[in-house]
């Protein structure tokens, strides 16, 4: 008979402030420094590689070398998927200095979610797409198909099928509003074109996203932006 999961450890490598601060500033899905996330968490680096090597004995992260760099990112999807699903229950915020970024604003209009897009951006893309037909209506977490990529947004960002692995769609919740906005093939899609065609540019040192002149204007026949 296999042994129940031990939760207990993934917890407690999660539950201390800076290796918090660390994973939230993964979730952008890029791959970072330990003297990066070390400024991010507010500790030293000594102390930053202390706590990254336990997250990843945790399997939470995962450390490549690039050169003389060492770079660390999220292990998966799945990882990105707990991470999102704690902040939905968490209280506010971390303490200010393991703030990542400002607790409003440009975080919580745009920003990248391990390769889609959340924020009220993202909810309402997600929005518009499900009253359009293209995905149907999921509950946070539920997987489905895309129905169709025949739509008028997703052919001006050049988007006519979906690749990669994983679900076609899924509802991915968002924890800065409380419903959903969509990863799996599509949200990767959709934020892949938004930046490739300039309508959304990455802020320097964190998540939030910027909406671009050329953005306003592609979105705003449909009362989005």
């Amino acid at each position: 008979m296999a042994a129940e999961p031990d939760i207990t450890a993934v917890a407690q490598a999660i539950g201390e402030p800076a290796r918090a601060a660390m994973l939230l500033r993964l979730m952008d899905g890029d791959a970072h420094s330990a003297g990066a996330l070390a400024t991010v968490a507010g500790v030293a680096p000594s102390t930053a590689s202390t706590h990254l090597r336990r997250l990843c004995d945790a399997g939470l992260v995962v450390a490549t070398d690039a050169g003389r760099r060492r770079l660390h990112r999220l292990a998966g999807p799945e990882v990105a998927e707990l991470v999102e699903a704690l902040a939905a229950l968490a209280p506010p915020r971390l303490p200010s200095r393991l703030q990542p970024e400002p607790p409003s604003g440009p975080l919580l209009r745009a920003r990248a979610c391990y390769g889609h897009l959340a924020g009220r951006l993202g909810i309402e893309l997600a929005a518009l797409l499900r009253k359009d037909g293209v995905v149907g209506e999921l509950a946070p977490g539920e997987t489905g198909p895309v129905c169709t990529v025949d739509h008028p947004l997703l052919t001006a960002l050049g988007i006519t099928e979906l690749r990669g692995i994983g679900p076609p769609v899924r509802a991915c919740l968002d924890w800065s509003h409380g419903t959903v906005h969509l990863a799996g093939a599509l949200g990767t899609a959709l934020l892949t074109a938004l930046l490739d065609e300039g309508w959304l540019r990455r802020r320097p040192g964190g998540r939030a996203l910027r909406l671009t002149e050329a953005g306003r204007r592609g979105l705003a026949e449909y009362d989005i932006g």
